[in-house]
């Protein structure tokens, strides 16, 4: 099977792409490499054949591919696997939230989209941070930015806040 296009690759607006910050060394990829085929031994030659699924399981994510873009649709993401691909698709309008988290790493910052009850957190550099920003406000006027130091928006449920 071969790889197939991106979905954002015929959009002509800003693309950003997130940086991975910690990529697999190549030896732990030839370890994991090695425990597939451990498992795969194992459960053919053992009696415990459910070590063959998870030898297959862990075959498939080895190979998947995931690609991750924010773009003026909105944050998009595509795993391509060898038996099947998956598109998830978060457009601006269902974005409920981004928090931008700064560690003081001298590259990246983290950002953290929120949609629905999930979360996603990719880290970008500096400048793509700010543009993605001015695009979220461009794109959803009333998507809010948070930093990550900001208090929450209510204190909470405690005995003590309900005065009882």
């Amino acid at each position: 099977m071969s790889a197939k296009p991106l979905p954002w690759a015929d959009l002509t607006g800003p693309i950003y792409i997130p940086r991975e910050l910690k990529p697999r060394k190549p030896y732990v990829i030839y370890a994991c490499w090695a425990m597939v085929i451990l498992l795969l031994v194992g459960g053919i030659f053992t009696r415990f054949k459910i070590a063959l699924i998870f030898g297959v399981l862990y075959t498939l994510t080895l190979v998947t591919k995931k690609d991750i873009a924010v773009t003026e649709r909105g944050l998009e993401i595509f795993y391509q696997m060898k038996i099947t691909t998956n598109y998830n698709f978060w457009p601006w309008a269902e974005i409920n939230a981004i928090v931008v988290e700064d560690r003081n790493h001298p590259e990246v910052i983290a950002l953290h989209f929120g949609h629905g009850n999930a979360s996603k957190r990719f880290f970008f550099t500096r400048r793509d941070t700010q543009d993605i920003l001015v695009l979220a406000r461009e794109k959803h006027p009333g998507v809010p930015v948070r930093q990550a130091t900001d208090n929450p928006r209510s204190g909470g449920f405690s005995r003590r806040s309900r005065g009882l």
